[in-house]
This record gives C-alpha cells, structure tokens and sequence, in this order.
C-alpha cells in the first residue's frame, strides 16, 4: 500500500525520532549502562527497524537500487554485539563493541538524511559546524587565559556567543576580555545566520506551497481543455511563464 504525503511525513518523522533513540541505546549498551527496561526496548527497536527493512526491500521494485541506496539501514539492523550473546572471547566481543560505534552513525544517517534539505539551506551546515567550533574554541582559551574549568569554559563561551550574558561566571584579565569582545562581535553574526537561515527555509516552504497551489489549479483547468478560450490559453501559458522564472 502505498502511504500519501501526509502519511509518509509522519512515518519519517516517528522512524527519524527511533533512530536517535537506538542510537541512544546502542551507545548506553556499549559502555555497560544499558540494563532492565531500556534493554528490552533496544530489542523491540531492534526488531522495529529490522521489519521495516524487510517490507521496504519487498516493496522495492530494483533491488539492486535499493541496497545501494539504503546500505547504511542494512548496517544499523546487522545483529553484532547487545543483540546477539556476548562472546566468549573478551576480544571478539571488543570488536564487535567497536562495530557498535558504526551503527550508531548508520541510526543517525536516517533523520540526517531527512534533514538535509534542511540543513544545506544558505550552507546551514557550515553556520552550525562554525558556530560549534566558534564555541569550543572560545571555552578552550578562556580556559587557559582565566584558569576556567573546561565545562565552564564552554558554558562561558556559548552563553557569551549568543550575547545571554547571564553574568554568573566573567572574566577579570585582559586576554579574557579580549577573548570576550571577539567571541561576542562574532557571536553575533552567527546567530544572525542561523536566524536568517531559519526564516529563509521556512519562507521557502511556504513560496513552493503558492506555488503548488497555483500548479494544481492550471492541471484543473487543463482537465477541460478542449472547453478553454484563446485568452484562456494566453492566460495559462503567462501563468505558467511567470511560474518558470520564479524557479
């Protein structure tokens, strides 16, 4: 059966929010903290994603195409360490430990590769990779300019790069407020980008729902084409002119 877009938006978005969640799970159940119920829910999951990998491959019509194309979902559902047995040799099972890290980034490819239009709006990915390091860079040298904690360097640094200021924790030698006023100035256009990047995708979405919507009445009108005008015609075809220059 095939889903409707309103059906197939909910689908990848409950299955995005699973990935993260056995993403979550795999890394807890790598460093020996995954017990009781979340470990029972791991292998519920486990099951979930392997049914669906089952019915997706099913319903594929090229299925040379479809493994090629959704080889990382193959990966994320592989039965290596926490679904099978441990292993009698401490070695095997510290491969397959290691093994667990790669599915954690097959789990993690499903939302990220829902969101990439999203974030490769005006390079959104760039304002986001170059605030992060703006942050951490800026916690690492105030760590050392102040003799800050390293967690509170950080918590510094984002909270002045967002210009919060909640003023908890300041710095009181040169070298740290000189670090300030540039983590501030820089800060600033940062969040301005991602801001402006945010208003651009959403405002796009809605110019292509204008856009749809004017498309679905020219394909309502082209239904009763043999009863349209000359000027009918004209219409439409300026229409459909101005359509192609706005994309």
């Amino acid at each position: 059966m095939k889903l409707g877009k309103l059906q197939h938006n909910i689908y990848d978005v409950i299955m995005s929010a699973l990935a993260v969640l056995a993403a979550v799970l795999i890394l807890l159940d790598a460093t020996g903290e995954l017990t009781g119920l979340a470990k029972a829910v791991y292998f519920v999951l486990h099951g979930v994603f392997a049914a669906d990998l089952a019915v997706r491959v099913y319903a594929a019509k090229d299925k040379h195409k479809f493994f090629k194309q959704n080889y990382w979902d193959i990966i994320a559902v592989l039965p290596l360490h926490g679904v099978l047995p441990p292993m009698p040799d401490p070695k095997v099972d510290a491969v397959l430990s290691v093994l667990d890290l790669v599915r954690i980034v097959a789990f993690l490819s499903r939302p990220l590769r829902k969101a990439q239009r999203f974030y490769n709006t005006n390079g959104f990915k760039y304002v986001v990779f170059a605030t992060f390091m703006t942050v951490i860079t800026g916690g690492v040298l105030i760590h050392y300019a102040e003799g800050m904690d390293f967690d509170d360097g950080i918590w510094w640094a984002f909270v002045t790069a967002t210009t919060v200021g909640y003023g908890d924790i300041s710095p009181s030698t040169v070298y740290g407020r000189l670090i300030a006023m540039v983590l501030m100035l820089v800060g600033i256009g940062l969040i301005g980008s991602l801001t402006s990047t945010l208003t651009s995708f959403f405002m796009d979405k809605r110019m292509k729902k204008s856009s749809d919507a004017v498309l679905d009445t020219v394909k309502a009108e082209l239904d009763r084409f043999d009863e349209l005008t000359p000027d009918e015609v004209d219409k439409l075809c300026r229409v459909l002119r101005s359509l192609k220059k706005e994309k």
